[in-house]
């Protein structure tokens, strides 16, 4: 296993790194409605979807 598989498994570095693509999703969707650009309020929902799926739910459903 390499050291890279094995530092992502660790349930505290999966959860930080989930956090903080939802922030910068939530910031991309609140400057999206700040400015009525579409595309990037889009753009952030996906983000916020990704950090979503990669928090804490699914670290249980790995163990």
């Amino acid at each position: 296993m390499s050291v890279v598989r094995r530092w992502w498994r660790t349930p505290r570095v999966r959860r930080a790194v989930a956090r903080a693509v939802v922030v910068i999703g939530v910031v991309i969707v609140i400057l999206a409605i700040a400015t009525a650009r579409w595309g990037w309020l889009f753009a952030g929902i996906v983000i916020v979807g990704l950090g979503a799926a990669a928090g804490p739910t699914r670290i249980r459903g790995d163990r």
